[in-house]
Protein backbone atom coordinates (compact mmCIF):
# COMPACT_ATOMS: atom_id res chain seq x y z
CA UNK A 1 0.00 0.00 0.00
CA UNK A 2 1.45 3.37 -1.05
CA UNK A 3 0.11 6.85 -0.46
CA UNK A 4 0.38 9.71 -2.94
CA UNK A 5 -1.20 12.84 -1.51
CA UNK A 6 -4.93 12.24 -1.38
CA UNK A 7 -4.75 8.91 -3.25
CA UNK A 8 -3.81 5.52 -1.90
CA UNK A 9 -2.79 2.68 -4.22
CA UNK A 10 -3.89 -0.79 -3.19
CA UNK A 11 -2.88 -3.93 -5.07
CA UNK A 12 -1.35 -2.14 -8.03
CA UNK A 13 -4.04 -0.36 -10.02
CA UNK A 14 -6.84 0.37 -7.57
CA UNK A 15 -6.92 4.03 -6.56
CA UNK A 16 -8.76 5.10 -3.44
CA UNK A 17 -9.40 8.73 -2.54
CA UNK A 18 -8.49 9.41 1.09
CA UNK A 19 -10.57 11.59 3.37
CA UNK A 20 -9.35 15.18 3.15
CA UNK A 21 -10.15 15.74 6.82
CA UNK A 22 -8.57 12.78 8.62
CA UNK A 23 -6.32 11.57 5.78
CA UNK A 24 -6.74 7.94 6.89
CA UNK A 25 -10.05 6.48 5.75
CA UNK A 26 -11.44 6.08 2.24
CA UNK A 27 -13.44 9.11 1.10
CA UNK A 28 -17.02 8.03 0.44
CA UNK A 29 -18.80 11.39 0.58
CA UNK A 30 -18.37 14.37 -1.71
CA UNK A 31 -19.22 17.61 0.12
CA UNK A 32 -19.62 20.83 -1.88
CA UNK A 33 -20.68 24.22 -0.57
CA UNK A 34 -21.27 27.53 -2.33
CA UNK A 35 -21.15 30.58 -0.10
CA UNK A 36 -21.40 33.96 -1.82
CA UNK A 37 -20.03 32.47 -5.03
CA UNK A 38 -17.04 30.84 -3.29
CA UNK A 39 -17.21 27.12 -4.00
CA UNK A 40 -15.28 24.70 -1.84
CA UNK A 41 -15.23 20.94 -2.17
CA UNK A 42 -14.13 18.13 0.15
CA UNK A 43 -13.95 14.37 -0.11
CA UNK A 44 -14.75 12.89 3.30
CA UNK A 45 -15.00 9.47 4.89
CA UNK A 46 -18.41 8.64 6.37
CA UNK A 47 -17.24 9.29 9.94
CA UNK A 48 -15.83 12.74 9.16
CA UNK A 49 -18.85 13.62 7.00
CA UNK A 50 -21.19 12.75 9.87
CA UNK A 51 -19.07 14.67 12.37
CA UNK A 52 -18.49 17.79 10.23
CA UNK A 53 -21.91 18.18 8.64
CA UNK A 54 -24.18 17.02 11.44
CA UNK A 55 -25.41 14.23 9.17
CA UNK A 56 -27.77 16.46 7.15
CA UNK A 57 -30.60 14.23 8.37
CA UNK A 58 -32.29 16.87 10.51
CA UNK A 59 -31.65 19.64 8.01
CA UNK A 60 -30.41 21.76 10.85
CA UNK A 61 -27.38 24.03 10.90
CA UNK A 62 -24.29 21.89 11.44
CA UNK A 63 -21.18 23.07 13.26
CA UNK A 64 -19.46 23.47 9.88
CA UNK A 65 -22.23 25.73 8.61
CA UNK A 66 -22.36 27.58 11.91
CA UNK A 67 -18.67 28.36 11.51
CA UNK A 68 -19.52 30.46 8.46
CA UNK A 69 -21.58 32.73 10.68
CA UNK A 70 -19.14 33.02 13.55
CA UNK A 71 -19.79 32.84 17.28
CA UNK A 72 -23.27 33.47 18.60
CA UNK A 73 -24.95 33.57 15.22
CA UNK A 74 -27.21 30.55 15.57
CA UNK A 75 -30.62 32.16 15.81
CA UNK A 76 -29.80 33.78 19.17
CA UNK A 77 -31.58 31.47 21.62
CA UNK A 78 -33.77 33.01 24.26
CA UNK A 79 -35.33 35.70 22.08
CA UNK A 80 -39.09 35.68 21.54
CA UNK A 81 -40.89 32.39 21.84
CA UNK A 82 -44.59 33.16 21.56
CA UNK A 83 -45.28 32.17 17.95
CA UNK A 84 -46.05 28.64 16.80
CA UNK A 85 -46.03 27.02 13.33
CA UNK A 86 -49.62 26.32 12.31
CA UNK A 87 -48.63 23.10 10.53
CA UNK A 88 -46.20 21.23 12.80
CA UNK A 89 -46.57 23.14 16.07
CA UNK A 90 -42.92 24.18 16.39
CA UNK A 91 -42.51 27.22 18.62
CA UNK A 92 -40.28 30.19 17.94
CA UNK A 93 -38.18 29.42 21.01
CA UNK A 94 -37.72 25.80 19.89
CA UNK A 95 -36.65 26.97 16.42
CA UNK A 96 -34.10 29.35 17.95
CA UNK A 97 -32.83 26.67 20.35
CA UNK A 98 -32.43 23.86 17.77
CA UNK A 99 -31.85 25.95 14.61
CA UNK A 100 -33.99 23.37 12.78
CA UNK A 101 -37.24 23.95 10.97
CA UNK A 102 -39.94 21.42 11.79
CA UNK A 103 -41.58 21.49 8.35
CA UNK A 104 -41.65 23.44 5.09
CA UNK A 105 -44.23 25.86 6.50
CA UNK A 106 -41.80 26.86 9.28
CA UNK A 107 -39.79 28.71 6.62
CA UNK A 108 -42.87 30.84 5.85
CA UNK A 109 -44.09 31.19 9.44
CA UNK A 110 -40.64 32.16 10.78
CA UNK A 111 -39.28 33.87 7.66
CA UNK A 112 -38.39 37.02 9.62
CA UNK A 113 -36.04 34.91 11.77
CA UNK A 114 -34.65 32.55 9.13
CA UNK A 115 -34.24 34.86 6.12
CA UNK A 116 -31.27 36.89 7.45
CA UNK A 117 -29.36 33.71 8.28
CA UNK A 118 -30.19 32.05 4.96
CA UNK A 119 -29.04 35.21 3.15
CA UNK A 120 -25.80 35.23 5.10
CA UNK A 121 -25.15 31.56 4.38
CA UNK A 122 -26.14 31.45 0.70
CA UNK A 123 -25.73 35.08 -0.32
CA UNK A 124 -29.42 35.17 -1.24
CA UNK A 125 -32.72 34.09 0.22
CA UNK A 126 -34.06 33.10 -3.21
CA UNK A 127 -33.94 29.37 -3.92
CA UNK A 128 -32.63 28.64 -7.41
CA UNK A 129 -31.81 25.44 -9.19
CA UNK A 130 -33.36 22.48 -7.40
CA UNK A 131 -36.70 22.45 -9.23
CA UNK A 132 -37.07 20.44 -12.44
CA UNK A 133 -36.72 22.54 -15.62
CA UNK A 134 -40.45 22.36 -16.42
CA UNK A 135 -41.29 23.51 -12.89
CA UNK A 136 -38.92 26.49 -13.14
CA UNK A 137 -40.48 27.56 -16.43
CA UNK A 138 -43.96 27.25 -14.94
CA UNK A 139 -43.00 29.29 -11.87
CA UNK A 140 -41.29 32.13 -13.76
CA UNK A 141 -41.71 31.88 -17.54
CA UNK A 142 -40.12 35.30 -18.14
CA UNK A 143 -36.92 34.30 -16.32
CA UNK A 144 -36.78 31.05 -18.31
CA UNK A 145 -37.25 32.98 -21.56
CA UNK A 146 -34.53 35.47 -20.57
CA UNK A 147 -32.13 32.58 -20.05
CA UNK A 148 -33.02 31.19 -23.47
CA UNK A 149 -32.65 34.69 -24.97
CA UNK A 150 -29.15 35.03 -23.53
CA UNK A 151 -28.21 31.63 -24.95
CA UNK A 152 -29.64 32.54 -28.37
CA UNK A 153 -27.65 35.79 -28.44
CA UNK A 154 -24.48 34.00 -27.34
CA UNK A 155 -24.87 31.47 -30.16
CA UNK A 156 -25.71 34.28 -32.62
CA UNK A 157 -29.19 32.89 -33.32
CA UNK A 158 -30.61 36.37 -33.79
CA UNK A 159 -33.97 35.37 -35.29
CA UNK A 160 -34.64 33.09 -32.32
CA UNK A 161 -33.47 35.89 -30.01
CA UNK A 162 -35.93 38.32 -31.61
CA UNK A 163 -38.77 35.81 -31.22
CA UNK A 164 -37.87 35.28 -27.54
CA UNK A 165 -37.62 39.06 -26.98
CA UNK A 166 -41.12 39.53 -28.41
CA UNK A 167 -42.48 36.71 -26.24
CA UNK A 168 -40.92 38.29 -23.12
CA UNK A 169 -42.49 41.65 -23.99
CA UNK A 170 -45.87 39.98 -24.52
CA UNK A 171 -45.71 38.19 -21.15
CA UNK A 172 -44.53 41.33 -19.32
CA UNK A 173 -47.41 43.27 -20.90
CA UNK A 174 -49.91 40.76 -19.46
CA UNK A 175 -48.65 41.26 -15.92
Amino acid sequence: MARYGKLMILEGAILIMLCQHCGVNEATTYYKQNVNGQVSEMHLCSACAQKLTGGFGGLGFSPVLQSFWGDGAVLQPGLGGGRRCRTCGMTESELRRTARAGCADCYRNFSDILTPYIQKLHGSAAHVGAAPQQEQERVDPVAALRTKLDAAIASEAYEEAARLRDEIRRLEGEQ
